[in-house]
């Protein structure tokens, strides 16, 4: 907000212009601009009228205001701390790491180390960690629509069913072959003893229930190699 000369009672000696104000934050013109136009600093009309940022009040409005879900760079006055984008990222969330050139930082006193970056390093390193599985991840996921796109993939459930309504027409299918294949067995033995002199009775008394017999143990035969798949439904019939 701009405020006119006759609505603030700063003097002209903590007003300042924002080539300054930059050089006291550490960051380009440029973010001091767009910081403004977006609404996060105020300014104030000087003696001159000229629009000035206030020498304290603005650094702060500069910091409490800033998004810091989107830094990936550090400003200049970080870079001259020793910084690197990583370091930036890593404690963007934290306030006492919004260095300025020229500014004390908050909440650390003269005695310590103000740029000891080892809790920081550990948070680099586990930023690095969260990209790289972030990363993976969403190659994973473009890769699966991708295939889903292509039909190469479907749904588990659908895949499930499908295959659980193929096997019940394959079990239906070799069921069901006994009764069409015994016959066929016992025609055939029955054709050889014709052919090997045997009469019709005896052919008769020999061959009486084998249609039966032979068609029982074919079907317990299938019965038996099919049993695990019988077993299966569609929640199960993809497990191991």
């Amino acid at each position: 907000m701009f405020y006119k000369h006759s609505q603030h009672a700063y003097p002209d000696g903590d007003l300042i212009l924002g080539s300054d104000l930059s050089k006291i934050i550490g960051v380009s013109a440029v973010a001091i601009s767009k910081a403004k136009q977006n609404g996060r600093l105020d300014t104030f009309e000087n003696s001159k009228g000229k629009e000035c940022f206030h020498r304290e009040l603005s650094p702060k409005q500069f910091f409490k205001k800033r998004d810091r879900r989107h830094i990936t760079t550090p400003t200049r006055a970080q870079m001259a701390s020793g910084f690197d984008n990583m370091t930036a990222q890593a404690v963007a969330h934290r306030q006492e790491f919004d260095v300025g050139l020229g500014l004390p930082i908050p909440g650390v006193n003269d005695s310590a180390d103000p740029f000891d970056l080892g809790e920081a390093l550990a948070e680099r390193a586990d930023l690095k960690t969260s990209n790289a599985q972030k990363a993976f991840y969403q190659a994973r996921l473009m890769k699966l629509k991708a295939d889903e796109m292509e039909g190469r993939l479907v749904p588990k459930q659908q895949a499930a069913i499908a295959a659980y309504q193929l096997g019940a027409n394959i079990q239906d299918k070799i069921m069901t072959i006994y009764s069409r294949l015994a016959p066929e067995i016992v025609g055939y033995f029955k054709e050889q003893m014709t052919k090997a002199g045997i009469s019709s009775e005896n052919i008769a008394s020999i061959t009486g229930d084998a249609d039966h017999y032979v068609g029982e143990k074919i079907r317990k035969a299938c019965l038996t190699a099919l049993r695990d798949l019988t077993e299966k439904t569609e929640e199960n019939i993809l497990d191991g």
